[in-house]
């Protein structure tokens, strides 16, 4: 019963952000949509995305999902791992992050913290999907940048289905330099978001894999 709830509220508060993101995206700016349709109907996906800004994960959930979607395949919506020292200090963030499917990602170089990272990460694919920036940091120039070892060493053990993701225009609707103030945020601004077709990348060793992730990305 607990978990019934909990699922509710959570349900209910990504719609109440889907729609913010429909106003952000589709009213305020203009967002073309390519390649929804390569989106695999199912669980254990991880989605692999350039960063841009501090809302590319609201951009992500209201282009690639429905209102329908967030009740009728509630599990398909992925979490998303975003940075504890941005959206985690603060307790009343962390409840909305909780309800909203997000859960911390560690940035520092602490071993330990990187495999607890990986490990709640694989547990996620087990019964869902998964959102990742591969690049661990959002760009300061607009180019795409290398993959971190994380999400990396996340494909190499698991060998998931991957869907690769490129933004653009993100870094104009909100520069990098405004943190959380949403009023300094822009209008008029053209949003592309194309998804590429599903990868299995199998049988490569971690190095390549952060090379490749990168280049099917580029390539989109």
């Amino acid at each position: 019963m607990k978990k019934i709830l909990k699922n509710l509220i959570s349900a209910l508060m990504l719609l109440i952000f889907w729609s913010i993101g429909w106003w952000l995206f589709k009213i305020r700016n203009k967002t073309t949509i390519i390649g929804r349709e390569n989106i695999p109907k199912k669980t254990g996906l991880l989605f692999l995305s350039n960063h841009q800004s501090l809302i590319d994960s609201m951009l992500i959930g209201y282009a690639l999902f429905s209102p329908w979607d967030i009740f009728s395949h509630y599990r398909q919506i992925p979490w998303n791992a975003a940075a504890w020292e941005n959206f985690f200090k603060k307790p009343s963030r962390r409840i909305f992050c909780y309800f909203l499917k997000t859960i911390p990602a560690y940035r520092q170089s602490d071993i330990c913290l990187a495999n607890k990272n990986i490990q709640d990460f694989k547990n996620i694919l087990k019964n869902g999907n998964l959102l990742l920036f591969f690049e661990g940091t959002r760009s300061r120039n607009g180019e795409i940048g290398t993959c971190k070892y994380g999400p990396a060493k996340l494909v190499t053990d698991l060998q998931p289905t991957t869907v690769p993701i490129r933004i653009s225009g993100m870094d104009k609707v909100m520069p990098i330099n405004i943190g959380f103030k949403w009023h300094l945020i822009k209008s008029g601004q053209k949003i592309v978001i194309k998804i590429g077709p599903a990868i299995k990348f199998e049988y490569l060793g971690i190095n390549s894999v952060r090379q490749k992730i990168q280049e099917e990305i580029q390539k989109l």
